[in-house]
């Protein structure tokens, strides 16, 4: 994989290291979804990470009817929740599985209707920095994965060491 951080600073690391530098050991995504089981009981059931690797993730959301809004297709505040899960997911590849890693800042930009059924995201990660980490994620649904339905950037903020 790309290193994704420069040499020239210090403060960043690759994804699947800390901030030393020293490999994180790879998670599976059974261990991710153990861990989102005992942190997050009421989305572990709907939501699943499928795939994870060094600094990346790929999340499912089941179907459920609850999601669709008028005209068929899967909300927006949907869409938002799986991106954002994603990129929790992704930081763990590079962090471990820390709970207080939390959303800084998500934006969304929709590019089709979302048809409804199981929505997928992978979220990549750009810059794993000392105190943040930046992502970039895609949204799709099986009926054209090929074809992003919506994508988003957003940034994690790390716990400070104690």
């Amino acid at each position: 994989p790309p290193m994704l951080a420069t040499m020239a600073d210090p403060k960043e690391v690759t994804p699947g290291s800390d901030t030393t530098g020293t490999p994180s050991p790879r998670l599976t995504p059974e261990e991710i979804n153990t861990f989102l089981a005992e942190q997050w009981r009421d989305a572990s059931m709907a939501h699943q990470c499928v795939d994870a690797g060094d600094g990346w993730a790929v999340v499912r959301r089941a179907f459920s009817q609850d999601t669709v809004r008028p005209g068929g297709i899967l909300s927006g505040p949907t869409q938002f929740a799986v991106a954002d899960l994603a990129l929790w997911c992704a930081a763990f590849t590079a962090i471990g599985l820390e709970p207080m890693a939390v959303t800084s800042e998500l934006s969304m930009r929709f590019l089709r209707p979302a048809t409804a059924g199981d929505l997928f995201a992978r979220a990549e990660l750009d810059k794993v920095g000392r105190t943040s980490l930046v992502g970039t994620i895609r949204l799709w649904t099986p009926d054209a994965p090929n074809k992003a339905v919506s994508v988003a950037q957003g940034t994690y903020a790390r716990p400070r060491p104690t």
